[in-house]
């Protein structure tokens, strides 16, 4: 009876408990992720988040079309026929920019066409080019109302948001007789506001204005500028407008293609009320410049016969200069390309391009001295595509970590070097007739995956810094994959058995390695452990570190996109090399993984994008279906009801949803405190277990303290190199060391300073770094023999004018090199083969002589002189964003194909890897973004400036 009773009550009990579980399914407290479909007329081209806490977003697609969300992208509205109140009025909307100082400010770009009011209606056939008209719309509210701010004789070429002023902004535009075609032609236009151009029978040229109301009124900085940007604030000269222009202002501005001495680099201090003062010169000849934090680097022309310039930088608001100096075997820099990477640590990361031509698949990183001015290579044979992607990346959570992909080429193999200059040639070839509309912000285009062997020549390598390229590593490898099961090459070396990823390179299959400022220490990639980078599908995972890379496991087979949310407590992902209706997310950073379907119908993932702090909790999906139509979803995680967390001021306790955790580079032996870049820096980061959300809110406590140097947080100087995997650094030879540095007085060897502590590295006492004895320049081979040869010359021409000149009594006048038959020595026998046997033997020794070992050549003169740093025009900036270049001419074929689906056709807008890809074709060349172009346009939702 018992038995019975007690099994009776657990009945009931049970019972109970499904009645309340489906009681809480039927009312809808379920937990799962909100899920909301729209399908929209065409691919998404762009998506950019505005409102002051993101809540809106815009979104334009392949057939100009534009899309409104007021709730985070849960609902959407076409609005491109609300934009223009004008009655008829046609848009097509081509980019929107954000401006960045005041998140409810964008400036929408479009091509706009009039109804006839003559003929009572609106032409559809695209038969004139006069039909179409670019004009610029502003919002104040976020894209729920918008105003027309100009447009018709000139359209928009730039615009720079000031960083602080929302109201202010630099512009830019081509005007005067630009339009050939449309300049012999007397058309009516049916825009009743149209007047007659002014400036159609005027040059052709781009004028730089300043706006201080939002397009409202314009002051112009100057006409005929070639590049221009608004000074750092960091330096207090947020208020300066620094630019490029020609000094002649008369005729047609064309393309700057060449390195000329026409073009200046000056800058214009603006008041607080917005007028402009005098310009003023910094740097004449100056052609190119970028403004980067504290660091001002202009290509200053030295030659414009030879095409040779000099790098110039100044670290002081350009009050001073230097000329940048590298090792001396690098050369004089011509005919080779060079990559500013990063300038926010204060240092100068430079990517110089492979120094044999035709070949632009890697190249050297250096890094400078906290002025921007002593560079000391930093890593060898880092990859470089044929596009200009440079495959390093800043972990941009933590401060000094770099991740970057390095050829490893066998010693000999000639082969696979002449497969790389094919590749590379063919990849020119390819990439010249494609185009791209925009960059991902993971590297890629949208809808743009291009077919692709999964084999590479090159063995790729990926490696790791923590110190801000002072020394770099392999990546180590995870103990097991994501199914437990432990690696072929477990147990071997770091050489044989290590972690690589995809970088930019791969943008076409894979996404690269990933991270986000909130997320601190949290890495995505994808890739496969190995002895070298595997291209095809079936060896590919996806890959996550939550400490700053030193560890990794694997997330999943496959590669996926990602993307992070809850400040890294939130990681959601989707197939991305087939098509899929699932999503993949983790709540507690690859502990464990859940997946939901999104769709029934299986489509191509573009890419997944939340607000740009990765804060919030609500994602946004979007991509193409068959026949081309876009499909985006809205998923909010809220939906799991998780709590939010509890105790961030008590981390580590056993009531605390949170926890403490040291970065480490991993360099010093357990027990000893973990360091990075001479700091122990403690984050408060949620624990795993905890299922909690962080909330936008969050704020992550550090804590900091200096530690003692060691050899690791020091860089090798100037002259002086290390391996992958060492801290040692050693002379690099004659080449690499500047002959100044040696003392005047010098024999046999002198001591040398082979480190420097790495810039912003905060470590006290400690390890002092040895200065290493290297050779004196005068004391190596070659210098011996350059004297003994010139002793020998000077020794044999002085025999031959002692005899010619100076011999016994007066002889007839004989020809040089001859002496009369009464001589008693024939100069022409052996004086003259002694000067020809000499001359020759200089010749020879001295081609020898100016060879460096790599192929680069050594440089001639001091080296701290102006002609010591040149360059290609077109190798200059990679990111020089805001060129200047003709508007092009239209035709009635040219109009009739802006009707075209974009899908059918190249983008007018290039952008992102197209755009660099056209900057770097021609030599020399300054080739900049198409009318329309530009990069705050196409940035979805990163607000870091693209670095160089």
């Amino acid at each position: 009876m018992g038995i019975r009773l007690h099994r009776l009550l657990w009945f009931i009990l049970l019972r109970s408990l499904y009645e309340a579980t489906a009681g809480d399914e039927a009312k809808g407290d379920k937990k799962e992720v909100l899920v909301k479909e729209v399908v929209l007329d065409s691919a998404v081209v762009d998506i950019v988040y505005l409102g002051k806490n993101h809540e809106c977003l815009l979104l334009t697609t392949k057939s100009q079309r534009l899309y409104f969300s007021g709730d985070y992208g849960q609902s959407w509205n076409e609005i491109t026929g609300k934009v223009d109140s004008t009655p008829s009025a046609q848009i097509h909307a081509e980019r929107i920019i954000v401006n960045p100082a005041d998140k409810t400010v964008a400036v929408l770009q479009t091509q706009r066409k009039l109804q006839d009011a003559s003929a009572g209606a609106v032409d559809t056939s695209g038969a004139s080019p006069l039909n179409w008209h670019p004009y610029i719309f502003i919002t104040e509210d976020s894209g729920h109302t918008w105003r027309k701010a100009w447009g018709r004789h000139h359209g928009l070429h730039s615009w720079i948001s000031h960083p602080t002023r929302r109201a202010w902004a630099l512009v830019s535009w081509w005007n005067g007789g630009c339009n050939k075609e449309a300049k012999n032609k007397n058309v009516k236009d049916p825009d009743g506001e149209d007047e007659d151009d002014a400036d159609k029978d005027k040059p052709c040229l781009h004028r730089l204005m300043l706006t201080t109301d939002l397009g409202k009124t314009f002051k112009q900085i100057s006409p005929y500028v070639v590049q221009f940007s608004w000074g750092s604030d960091t330096l207090k000269q947020a208020d300066r407008v620094y630019y490029t222009a020609y000094s002649s202002k008369t005729g047609d501005q064309g393309k700057l293609s060449l390195w000329t001495t026409e073009v200046d680099f000056k800058y214009v201090d603006v008041s607080d009320q917005g007028k402009p003062a005098a310009p003023v010169v910094s740097m004449k000849y100056g052609n190119k410049f970028m403004i980067s934090n504290e660091f001002v680097l202009v290509a200053k022309v030295s030659s414009e016969e030879k095409q040779t310039v000099n790098l110039m930088v100044s670290s002081d608001g350009v009050k001073t200069w230097k000329a940048a100096l590298l090792p001396s075997g690098l050369g004089e820099l011509e005919e080779k390309w060079y990559t500013i990477i990063d300038t926010s640590e204060g240092a100068v990361l430079l990517h110089l391009n492979s120094e044999v031509e035709g070949v632009k698949d890697t190249g050297r990183i250096f890094v400078s001295d906290n002025e921007g001015y002593k560079y000391s290579q930093s890593l060898a044979n880092n990859v470089r595509s044929s596009q200009g992607e440079v495959e390093i990346d800043k972990v941009v959570s933590l401060t000094g970590v770099y991740l970057a992909n390095v050829v490893a080429t066998p010693e000999g193999n000639t082969d696979g070097y002449e497969k790389a200059k094919q590749a590379a040639s063919e990849s020119n070839e390819q990439a010249a007739s494609e185009g791209s509309e925009m960059d991902r912000k993971h590297g890629r285009g949208f809808n743009q995956k291009m077919s692709r062997s999964g084999k590479e020549e090159r063995t790729i390598r990926t490696v790791i810094s923590f110190d801000k390229g002072g020394s770099w590593s392999y990546l180590k490898p995870p103990k097991v994959n994501s199914l437990g099961q432990p690696y072929f090459c477990s147990g071997q070396p770091l050489e044989s058995c290590a972690l690589h990823l995809h970088g930019t390179s791969s943008w076409d299959l894979y996404a690269p390695f990933y991270s986000s400022e909130s997320c601190v220490g949290i890495i995505m990639g994808t890739g496969n452990v190995g002895s070298f980078l595997r291209f095809e599908p079936e060896e590919t995972s996806t890959f996550l570190s939550r400490d700053g890379g030193l560890t990794w496991v694997e997330a999943h087979k496959g590669a996926f996109i990602y993307e992070f949310g809850d400040h890294g407590g939130l990681i959601v992902m989707a197939d991305d090399l087939k098509k899929t209706g699932e999503v993949i997310f983790t709540w507690n950073e690859g502990e464990s993984w859940f997946d939901f379907k999104v769709s029934s119908t299986p489509f191509e993932v573009d890419n997944i994008i939340t607000e740009p702090n990765l804060t919030a909790t609500t994602f946004v999906m979007f991509g193409t279906r068959e026949g081309g139509a876009g499909v985006l979803y809205y998923l909010k995680f809220d939906a799991l009801q998780f709590p939010a967390c509890k105790g961030s001021s008590a981390a580590d306790s056993v009531s605390s949803d949170y926890e403490t955790w040291t970065a480490s580079d991993g360099k010093r032996p357990e027990g000893q405190e973990q360091c990075m870049l001479g700091q122990q820096v403690t984050y408060t980061r949620r624990k795993r277990t905890s299922q909690c959300w962080n909330g936008e809110a969050f704020e992550r406590p550090t804590v900091k303290k200096s530690c003692l140097c060691t050899q690791a947080d020091f860089a090798c100087d100037v002259g002086f190199v290390r391996a992958v995997g060492s801290t040692e650094c050693v002379f690099g030879g004659a080449d690499m060391m500047p002959e100044r540095f040696a003392p005047t007085v010098c024999q046999g060897t002198y001591g040398a300073p082979a480190y420097r502590k790495v810039p912003g590295n905060k470590c006290e006492g400690g390890w002092t770094p040895p200065t290493i004895e290297v050779p004196c320049p005068g004391g190596s081979l070659r210098s011996i023999a350059k004297w003994v040869l010139l002793l020998f010359f000077v020794g044999g021409a002085s025999y031959i004018g002692y005899s010619r000149f100076c011999g016994a009594g007066v002889r007839p006048k004989a020809r040089f090199g001859e002496v009369s038959a009464g001589s008693s020595l024939s100069l022409s026998g052996l004086g003259s083969q002694l000067l020809l046997s000499a001359a020759a033997c200089c010749g020879f020794v001295g081609k020898l002589m100016s060879r460096s070992p790599g192929g680069y050549e050594k440089l001639k003169g001091d080296d701290f002189d102006m002609d010591g740093a040149r360059e290609s025009l077109n190798d200059f900036l990679d990111e020089a964003d805001f060129d200047d270049q003709p508007p092009p001419h239209y035709s009635s074929a040219d109009d009739k194909k802006s009707h075209m689906a974009m899908g059918d056709e190249e983008s007018r807008v290039v952008t992102g890897a197209a755009a660099r890809y056209a900057r770097e074709q021609a030599v020399p060349r300054l080739s900049a973004p198409p009318v329309g172009g530009g990069p705050q346009t196409f940035d979805m939702t990163s607000t870091d400036e693209d670095l160089l």
